[in-house]
């Protein structure tokens, strides 16, 4: 195919000149799947610092992972079969050549698959876990033995054995103004909202078939959710072409969530719709004009998280500051400040966070 022609030409190029494109960092990168966001944001929950879309040109890594000892410095690279994994057309291309290239580009490569990651994402973070301490372990021999010339050029010995690593360092971050390299890091995934295709317009909400409403509330909620239900009826309403929801539109939206949740292909609590998976994604609000109150209080739960444990203890009012700019507000109104201070304090009141001088900090 075209993009394994590409990959192979480009290799080659590498290959006969020796010579090693500079890893971009860009602060407004961000990942490119559901998995990629839930694997980016299970190891910053652990305290591993990991960057989204880290390369050049089609030889971007889904997830680098940062030398804590060396600031700017990458140890691995993880590939999730993900955006960039189905944009191979064939297998050659997906498995061996574009492999090839980043491994050939000095990367050390660790794949995740989304099969194993949804039967048992437990087991596979460990496993993952595991495999990027190997390679920290790798990176700190290979430092000590080899000198980095440039930012952009690999520790590679002339004969490298089967174990050996090479450490990738970062160019200067591409940011956008709003944000240093350390912010880029700590980055709230992007609101995707549902794009519907109605089956048809006439007659709206109410004379739409069941069939094409229990769709509709299916891809919302793997879209969106978490997803309050005032949002996710307006996307409906919206498709159908209603100008607004009102309460027999509201009503016959609430029968299809229903039946879809007797069925379990949803869940429900309170007022939010779930895609029927436990794993919450913290997803930036900017531009989105979605209220605090519309925010689950699960996700407020995760971002103080995200936040602790990506920068430290931290005192309350700047942890509020933090985890309303993780979530896309540029102010913190009443609402939002009360959300996130009632998802602390029941942090604080499971254990699962403390509270000292310094300010809050994760337990254990």
């Amino acid at each position: 195919s075209a993009v394994g022609a590409r990959y192979l030409r480009e290799f080659l190029l590498f290959a006969e000149r020796g010579q090693l494109s500079s890893v971009i960092v860009n602060a407004a990168a961000t990942t490119e799947s559901p998995f990629e966001r839930e694997v980016f944001q299970a190891l910053t929950l652990r305290g591993i610092r990991v960057v989204p879309q880290v390369g050049v040109a089609g030889y971007r890594v889904d997830l680098g992972v940062l030398d804590d000892e060396v600031e700017g410095r990458f140890i691995c690279g993880i590939e999730c079969d993900g955006a960039a994994y189905h944009s191979a057309e064939t297998a050659r291309d997906r498995d061996r050549l574009r492999q090839q290239v980043l491994e050939g580009l000095g990367w050390t490569i660790h794949r995740i698959w989304s099969t194993d990651w949804f039967k048992d994402p437990k087991t596979q973070i460990e496993r993952l876990i595991a495999q990027i301490e190997q390679s920290r372990q790798r990176a700190r021999v290979a430092v000590e033995k080899e000198e980095v010339t440039a930012a952009d050029t690999l520790a590679v010995s002339d004969s490298p054995s089967e174990d050996a690593v090479a450490v990738v360092e970062a160019a200067p971050p591409e940011t956008n103004g709003a944000g240093t390299a350390g912010e880029a890091v700590l980055q709230a995934a992007e609101y995707r909202v549902a794009q519907l295709t109605p089956a048809g317009t006439a007659g709206g909400v109410l004379g739409a078939r069941d069939a094409d409403l229990l769709r509709a509330v299916l891809e919302v909620a793997e879209a969106e959710g978490p997803v309050h239900f005032d949002d996710l009826a307006t996307r409906i309403a919206a498709a159908w072409g209603e100008g607004r929801v009102g309460s027999r539109i509201a009503e016959r939206i609430k029968q299809a969530v229903r039946t879809a949740e007797r069925r379990g292909a949803i869940g429900v609590r309170g007022e939010f719709v779930w895609n029927g998976e436990e794993a919450v994604v913290v997803r930036s609000r900017a531009g989105q004009g979605i209220p605090a109150e519309r925010i689950a209080p699960q996700e407020y739960r995760e971002a103080v998280l995200l936040v602790l444990r990506a920068q430290g203890v931290r005192p309350r009012k700047e942890l509020t500051t933090d985890v309303r700019s993780l979530l896309g507000f540029a102010r913190t109104g009443a609402k939002l400040e009360e959300a996130i201070g009632g998802a602390i304090e029941r942090l604080l009141h499971a254990g699962v966070v403390g509270e000292g001088s310094g300010g809050l900090g994760v337990r254990g």
